[in-house]
């Protein structure tokens, strides 16, 4: 009998739905599509779609959730007319530090869709080339930014403790790039969407 309840336990404890998951760490494989910028005077500065990685953290309250997350991205970009690349301005590094509230649809279920929204914190690199340089444009400078962003994503669970999971967020980024003396408002806006591992206890 004993062995019995036991056992009973143990198979209660493994069924426990994924609601009784409090945490949640994320690992993610991300791609970025940048917003073409405006026109310099030597044409129109744009970048590649951005590739890097990223880490959440994400405490639930029921089907409410806060979500701490950072990402590393980084895209090539030039400076095109008529749609040629004439000149290389080299690789821009985008790190979005995020703090999101995500409301969960359908929370314990395999499938389970959420929608969020928060506060963004973007530092962005210096932008520098050897084109650049010899263009007479030197190193463009990019502010950080505190703004907002939106966020959207399904988790779709496997077993108790792990579910993989499809993210996106699109940031409303639009710092002053200062080059030269001449400062110039950039609209870059990234729309990152994101695939994921999640660990959950």
């Amino acid at each position: 009998m004993r062995i019995h309840c036991v056992l009973a336990l143990l198979l209660s404890l493994v069924a426990l739905p994924v609601i009784s998951q409090t945490n949640e760490i994320g690992v993610w494989y991300s791609s970025a599509k940048i917003k073409n910028t405006g026109d310099t005077t030597e044409g129109r500065l744009t970048f590649d779609n951005a590739k890097g990685g990223g880490v959440s953290f994400n405490h639930f309250f029921g089907s409410l959730s806060t979500e701490l997350a950072v990402q590393s991205l980084r895209a090539n970009g030039g400076i095109d007319v008529s749609g040629t690349r004439l000149l290389s301005v080299g690789r821009m590094k985008i790190m979005p530090v995020t703090a999101n509230v995500q409301w969960h649809l359908a929370r314990g279920s395999m499938f389970s869709p959420y929608v969020g929204a928060g506060v963004a914190y973007i530092k962005t690199s210096d932008i520098s080339s050897a084109d650049l340089d010899l263009a007479g444009i030197g190193t463009i400078k990019v502010d950080k930014k505190t703004t907002w962003d939106a966020n959207a994503g399904v988790d779709i669970g496997i077993g108790r403790m792990f579910a993989i999971a499809v993210d996106g967020k699109y940031f409303k980024y639009e710092p002053t790039a200062t080059a030269n003396g001449t400062s110039q408002k950039l609209k870059l806006n990234p729309l990152s969407i994101s695939a994921g591992l999640k660990l959950r206890w």
